[in-house]
C-alpha cells in the first residue's frame, strides 16, 4: 500500500489517498476515516467491503464541513482498471469540492481542479498505469 497526503490550497481541502490497498490495511484506513469524522454506518459499510479483499474497487468519503477527503484505490487487475477506479473516485472528490464551493459542474473551474489533481498525483499514479514506462519526466 502507498499513501499520500495532499493539501489543495485553493480550497483549503485535505486529501488522504491510499493506493494498492489490500485487506491488510483496513485498520489504517479506518483510523483515517475516524479522523475525518466519517459516520459509523458508512465506516461499517467500508469495513465490510475492505475485508473482502476484492480487486478493482475503491471508495471516497468527504467531510465537507472539515474540507477533507479519504480516498481508497484497491489493488487492480490491469492498468486500465486502475485508471478507471482512480478517475471514478477522483470524480467523487471533485464533485464534493464543487458542491461545497458552489462551482458550476460544467464549468472551467471544475475542469481545472480535475486536471490539477491529476498533475499533483502523477508521481503516485504513473507507476500503476505505465505499461512499459521509460518516461524521463515522471
Amino acid at each position: 500500500m502507498e499513501r499520500s497526503a495532499i493539501h489543495i490550497k485553493k480550497y483549503d481541502w485535505r486529501l488522504d489517498i491510499f493506493f494498492a490497498v489490500t485487506c491488510y490495511h483496513v485498520d489504517e484506513i479506518m483510523d483515517s476515516l475516524a479522523d475525518v469524522e466519517c459516520p459509523d454506518d458508512i465506516r461499517d459499510r467500508v469495513y465490510s467491503n475492505l475485508v473482502k479483499c476484492d480487486m478493482d474497487t475503491g471508495f471516497t468519503y468527504s467531510n465537507k464541513r472539515l474540507k477533507c477527503t479519504v480516498m481508497v484505490i484497491g489493488l487492480h487487475s490491469s492498468q486500465a482498471q486502475f485508471l478507471n477506479s482512480f478517475e471514478h473516485e477522483m470524480r467523487h472528490m471533485v464533485d464534493d469540492i464543487a458542491e461545497t464551493f458552489g462551482l458550476n459542474m460544467g464549468g472551467e473551474e471544475v475542469a481545472y481542479l480535475t486536471g490539477d489533481m491529476n498533475s499533483t498525483l502523477w508521481k503516485d499514479i504513473h507507476k500503476f498505469i505505465c505499461c512499459d514506462c521509460k518516461c524521463k519526466n515522471h
